[in-house]
């Protein structure tokens, strides 16, 4: 299962040419098109498919474009969606209708390409930082607030037990209020993690794959060390590029996950190979647990955003960082499994540094 960062645009234009040029340009830099001839059909296509950004027209048969952007402010699963007016009407009070039902930019007729790509770029960049804020509101709330409470609560027990409770019930408080502590420090360290990835911009080098993978488990000793499982690595790894600091994250959450699903036989197996095109490598981790079903399998590496809304379990938040910071290095992520078959979580990177198109759309 390959799970693909996309954008999908909705272009709503009465006027076939202006839609077609409109769809040309937008294909041409990378993203997914659908076309609505009217109000209606753009509206009727948005509840269906919940585009990442709609293009309107404003004068339009039937539905016109004010009384689409009410409809759609107006419906839950589709106010979020930036909208983008382009329309031959230029007067003020027409603008300021727009923008005050919802619209988030107004682009006049006749345009150009540069300024539909930048108002895009621009309307999906905002929408990726709100949708961010809310997702890191939702973890502060409820993913830092569960292990808060529990150490919290075992404080307040080993308080109210330290004169009369035995060592052993004293030890067991002290454990599983460390183990709160820890727990805390690791979602903090997360949400740090994913702030960085979209905030600083790298350059993709060269990567030395034995010795991050050494840097990895290295920093999982403490995990490792009591336990009598096998890593087997390849002797050598395909060339690749990224950014090592990021990768080795990978590698960690990777390793980590495959350390708690190890099953009765206790061996993980690193590998990963250069595609048949020579232009991608694929790196990935095996384990040889319980494996997942295909259902397990469709919660896995969900967008960090749409974490509120689909937990995905003890792999949530790490697997959105993998996915975060292999797509932000122009890679790809997944996992094949199936249940009493293990897991293999993968993921490829290019193996030359790849120059983005001028307009290429965010988020990757």
């Amino acid at each position: 299962m390959s799970l693909l960062h996309s954008v999908t645009i909705l272009i709503i234009e009465d006027d076939e040419s202006v839609r077609r040029t409109l769809a040309d340009i937008l294909e041409i830099n990378g993203y997914a098109v659908l076309l609505a001839a009217d109000g209606s059909e753009g509206l009727a296509a948005a509840r269906l498919y919940l585009p990442t950004l709609i293009i309107t027209d404003i004068s339009m048969p039937g539905l016109n474009g004010f009384e689409l952007l009410a409809a759609i402010r107006a419906d839950e699963a589709l106010r979020a969606i930036p909208v983008i007016v382009i329309s031959a009407k230029v007067d003020r009070a027409a603008t300021r209708h727009g923008m005050e039902l919802g619209a988030s930019d107004f682009i006049t007729k006749p345009f150009s390409e540069e300024e539909v790509l930048h108002s895009i770029a621009a309307r999906l960049e905002q929408k990726a930082l709100l949708d961010e804020l809310d997702a890191f509101a939702h973890t502060v709330s409820h993913d830092l607030k569960n292990p808060l409470s529990s150490l919290t609560g075992r404080l307040e027990l080993l308080g109210m037990a330290l004169d009369n409770a035995d060592k052993d019930t004293l030890r067991h408080q002290l454990d599983e209020a460390t183990k709160a502590s820890m727990r805390l420090n690791d979602i903090i360290d997360e949400l740090l993690i994913l702030s960085g990835v979209r905030r600083q911009a790298v350059e993709a080098l060269p990567l030395s794959m034995a010795a991050l993978v050494t840097e990895a488990l290295e920093r999982l000793e403490s995990v490792l060390k009591p336990r009598a499982i096998r890593i087997e690595q390849p002797a050598t790894w395909p060339a690749a590029v990224g950014h090592g600091p990021w990768i080795i994250e990978v590698w960690v959450n990777y390793l980590s996950n495959a350390l708690k699903y190890a099953g009765p036989d206790p061996r993980i197996t690193l590998g990963g190979e250069t595609s048949a095109d020579g232009r991608t490598a694929r790196f990935w981790v095996q384990d040889h647990g319980p494996g997942l079903d295909a259902a397990a399998q469709s919660r896995l590496f969900i967008p960090f955003t749409r974490i509120s809304t689909a937990r995905a379990g003890s792999h949530g938040l790490g697997l959105s960082i993998v996915r975060r910071i292999v797509e932000k290095l122009d890679g790809t992520v997944g996992v094949t499994s199936a249940p009493g078959e293990g897991a293999n979580f993968w993921f490829e990177l290019p193996v030359v540094a790849r120059r983005k198109p001028k307009s290429a759309p965010p988020g990757t």
